[in-house]
């Protein structure tokens, strides 16, 4: 669940874009319709080291996320107002959760309306740096979003536990057409469904 809350937290940041100097950082994100992106994820687990993933994130606003892991194995979230979907193949298993169970509700309701980040977060904009603090206990202290020439470039968050995430991103691309059959991911027939608060 901690990695759960971690990818949500990340979600819910994705969307800071190129921006205009003279625009807002935050106010950029009410005018995004999608988002995606290449990443490179380092979760850096405190007494135990570093793991380091890549995949792509796809965003629909209001509508839906993929979190798709390529490296070092196959896994995926898919986000709904809804639903959140975790696969993974090495357990070959795909957990299905009612976001409305989930603890972390309100952050997927942020994930899918970025107009309520403000409510969700205290908001501190530096010079290319957008500092997030959760107003609420959710286990996450902070989350950074630096940006380079004006982009999006790396994010960096730190959790109760001091374990820490750093993302960089490559080939962003904003306002661009998503297809819906990015986000149909297909499981093995063999997989274990399990439902999780349903």
């Amino acid at each position: 669940m901690k990695k759960l809350l971690i990818i949500i937290m990340i979600f819910t940041s994705f969307t800071v874009f190129a921006a205009d100097k003279k625009t807002s950082l935050l106010n950029t994100l009410a005018a995004v319709n999608t988002f995606s992106a290449d990443f490179d994820q380092i979760n850096n687990l405190k007494d135990f080291g570093d793991d380091v993933y890549a995949g792509s994130v796809y965003i629909k606003m209001k509508e839906k996320a993929l979190w798709d892991y390529k490296e070092p194995y196959k896994s995926w979230y898919l986000v709904t107002k809804d639903v959140v979907d975790y696969y993974d193949e090495i357990n070959n298993q795909l957990v299905k959760m009612d976001a409305k169970e989930l603890k972390e509700h309100a952050l997927l309701q942020v994930l899918m309306d970025f107009q309520k980040l403000k409510s969700t977060f205290n908001v501190t904009e530096k010079k290319d740096m957008l500092v997030l603090k959760p107003k609420t206990n959710t286990g996450i202290i902070y989350i950074n979003i630096i940006f380079k020439d004006g982009i999006i470039s790396e994010l960096q968050s730190k959790d109760n536990t001091g374990n820490t995430t750093s993302i960089t991103f490559s080939k962003v691309k904003i306002d661009k057409n998503i297809s819906d059959s990015t986000f149909k991911k297909k499981v093995p027939k063999d997989v274990t469904v399990i439902n999780d608060g349903n």
